[in-house]
């Protein structure tokens, strides 16, 4: 698994993976996620009655706080993901007249999107010095990605209504503030001025996971950015408002498939790429 990330307007990151048998827990993301599926077939939503199977040299993507989990199907599935901020994805498709909301209406098959998702990635994690020598590698991989996506008639999102709802935006800017503090329900369900079980039922159906998941996707997400910053994994773990190493971990694997440690061992590469080959004195 390679995992990396640059800046364009706002902080974008790309993962190339491929996992055996692998089954990831239940989670979602702030940002959309763009992926391709290189070989094999997965499942991202691993549940009986959904239609969640994405195969070979299909491209998809999901919504920001879109629940979802995934496990592979069959012996292996190699893929590829961009995630990008809402803002930023916002941008690059009104820039280009298309519906944003098209992106999470199902797989597209498309061969020469798939390369052309994985030579983006590839470029990312391998070749990093090149989007800062010309950032219009981004603008054109948007420009070809996009394309397809032009002429579809524009849709309305009724969950982009449901989120101005000042209850929900005063629980979601609360467990923003105290993401590293354990907020508890009773606590949440005050702030936001709902019951516990109003505060589950309306959070769940727009950020697409209950309160204290959400929380604990948010701190699993801190705590990523910290490693790729070279943080220590205790360190990471206490800032974090983990019990110990063990118990980051173990969550940490579940949501990205990989160790907090492999993801230091990732960024130290990265850094030493990026200072180059050192000289002996004469």
């Amino acid at each position: 698994m390679k995992f990396g990330s640059f800046e364009a307007s706002t902080r974008i990151e790309a993962l190339h993976a491929r996992f055996d048998r692998h089954e990831f827990a239940t989670h979602a993301h702030d940002t959309w996620a763009i992926g391709a599926v290189i070989s094999g077939a997965k499942d991202i939503f691993g549940k009986k009655g959904t239609d969640g199977i994405i195969r070979s040299t299909q491209v998809y993507s999901l919504p920001p706080h879109r629940a979802h989990g995934g496990k592979t199907v069959g012996s292996a599935c190699e893929y590829v993901m961009l995630y990008v901020p809402v803002e930023e994805w916002t941008t690059q498709c009104d820039a280009r007249g298309v519906d944003i909301h098209r992106f999470s209406h199902g797989a597209l098959e498309d061969a020469r999107l798939t390369q052309c998702l994985l030579s983006f990635v590839t470029l990312m994690l391998h070749h990093p010095e090149r989007l800062s020598e010309w950032s219009g590698e981004w603008t054109n991989f948007c420009e070809v990605l996009l394309h397809r996506y032009r002429t579809a008639e524009r849709t309305t999102s009724p969950a982009g209504a449901i989120r101005a709802d000042p209850d929900l935006v005063r629980a979601y800017d609360f467990l923003h503030e105290y993401w590293n503090c354990n907020v508890s329900l009773d606590k949440l369900a005050g702030e936001s001025a709902m019951s516990i079980y109003e505060l589950c039922r309306r959070f769940s159906a727009v950020y697409g996971l209950s309160p204290h998941r959400y929380q604990l996707v948010l701190r699993l997400e801190k705590a990523k950015a910290k490693l790729l910053r070279g943080a220590s994994i205790s360190d990471v773990a206490a800032d974090t408002g983990f019990a110990d190493q063990s118990h980051l971990g173990r969550h940490f694997k579940s949501m990205f498939g990989m160790t907090p440690g492999a993801v230091l061992e990732e960024a130290a590469s990265k850094k030493k790429r990026r200072s180059g080959p050192e000289c002996d004195e004469a």
